[in-house]
């Protein structure tokens, strides 16, 4: 039976291949010494609401704690950049090394006004742990307590074992007069969240609904990270979990930013992979912003 752990965070470095490395499967290690942290991949717009012929940009950031650098867009890093709209999807593909990494011209847009869905999805990496007690330890910590046995039950090693992780990101922005609509829906990604309501509520919040999916179906009981950036830039975490049909439900604030993570991790088959990696992580996150203004 295939089983499945999720986590809030990872407890290890995931650094994107360097540039030296293009074209190579990246392997990095994990030694010794005091932890790692967590590392999220989110899409961070220069602005949630863009005026009608602006430019929509965006900046992909790595970090921990809703902070982080600035990733340069690498092609063989990316598999997808795209924006998804009332009218559909549409891919971008950004010049080499380019920062922001989402720069759309008003004529790349086609006219799109209303709700929009930015979208970028990773190509695989590989993170090689030299000793289990580091992947063991940011899975229970993460509440999976059945991973060491798992690892042993599947007669792995104690170290030197390779995991694969891949990122799926995406944010929501509007362009134009901000309405109620939501142009957002599953779009295949491996696991992501799709934004199923923004409604405005009396008090000039915003009571944001996502739901949760992994491989086109609701994912249940899921743990969940929501990362807030306060106006004076503090940032708070709180642990969520989906319900039965998946979703999550955030009431989001004027002036604040909000980063939903999840992480799927799953054990994986050594001989379908090129680099012989024996678990895999699947990263999952959604920005968004309260109401500007009470709008």
């Amino acid at each position: 039976m295939s089983v499945i752990y999720s986590f809030l965070r990872r407890r290890c470095r995931l650094s994107p291949a360097p540039a030296g490395c293009l074209g190579l499967a990246v392997t990095l290690s994990i030694a010794g010494g005091a932890p790692v942290p967590a590392h999220e991949v989110w899409i961070q717009p220069h602005s949630p609401q863009v005026e009608t012929g602006a430019p929509v940009m965006a900046d992909l950031r790595i970090g921990d704690m809703f902070a982080g650098n600035h990733l340069l867009y690498i092609p063989q890093q990316t598999e997808r950049v795209a924006i998804l709209g009332a009218g559909g999807m549409t891919d971008y593909v950004p010049r080499v090394g380019s920062r922001p990494v989402i720069d759309l011209r008003a004529d790349l847009l086609d006219g799109l006004t209303g709700h929009a869905m930015l979208i970028y999805q990773s190509a695989d990496s590989y993170v090689h742990y030299m000793h289990q007690d580091k992947f063991f330890d940011f899975a229970t910590k993460k509440g999976a307590n059945d991973i060491p046995d798992a690892h042993a039950r599947r007669g792995l090693p104690p170290g030197g074992f390779i995991e694969r992780y891949k990122r799926f990101a995406k944010s929501s922005i509007t362009i134009g007069a901000p309405d109620e609509a939501v142009n957002d829906r599953a779009t295949g990604m491996e696991v992501e969240f799709v934004l199923t309501g923004r409604p405005l509520m009396a008090d000039g919040t915003r009571r944001l609904q996502a739901r949760l999916f992994y491989q086109d179906a609701p994912l249940p009981d899921a743990v969940v990270t929501l990362f807030t950036r306060l106006p004076d830039g503090d940032v708070t975490t709180t642990g969520l979990v989906t319900g039965s049909d998946g979703m999550v439900g955030v009431a989001a604030l004027p002036g604040h930013n909000y980063l939903l993570d999840h992480v799927t991790v799953r054990p994986l088959d050594p001989a379908t992979d090129k680099n012989k990696a024996v678990w895999e992580s699947l990263w999952a996150s959604l920005t968004f912003s309260g109401a500007r203004g009470g709008r």
